[in-house]
């Protein structure tokens, strides 16, 4: 969807200039990482107008992306593996739990505001099944929001 799309969801809400000013503020905040689409999105989710696929831990599957709002249940130790860094951070929603996994420089910028017993949103974030059980991460794409 094109910056137009998302705004044209949300036009009730925002006049064109303050949506296109939302995403130059976003823009900033992320340091080029996100291109004016993926700002739109995020802007439109937080709005309530999510177009995306939003879904229950328990319908979770491996190999999937997935949008998912749960409260974090544990934070674990970060642990070193193969020269990275990893924490697993338990999530849970009314449905069941899994674990969110952060890698590297995700840790540091999640652990400024992750706490238990907050929300979050995990936004097309990559689900796969080890022998840890169902996890989520931010892979390429995936984006972590506290609510």
């Amino acid at each position: 969807m094109s910056v137009e799309d998302y705004y044209s969801l949300v036009s009730d809400l925002l006049t064109i200039d303050g949506f296109k000013k939302k995403i130059e503020d976003r823009r900033e905040k992320y340091g080029g990482l996100l291109d004016d689409e993926a700002i739109a999105y995020l802007i439109v989710d937080e709005l309530g107008r999510n177009p995306g696929n939003k879904m229950k831990i328990s319908d979770l599957y491996d190999g999937i992306n997935a949008t998912v709002e749960a409260k974090v249940k544990k934070i674990g130790e970060i642990e070193n593996v193969k020269n990275h860094r990893i924490l697993r951070v338990e999530i849970e929603d009314s449905t069941g739990s899994c674990y969110l996994v952060l890698w590297n420089d995700e840790i540091e910028k999640a652990l400024e505001s992750l706490k238990e017993g907050e929300n979050v949103k995990i936004i097309n974030g990559y689900v796969k099944e080890n022998r840890y059980g169902l996890q989520i991460s931010l892979g390429r794409w995936g984006i972590l929001v506290f609510e």
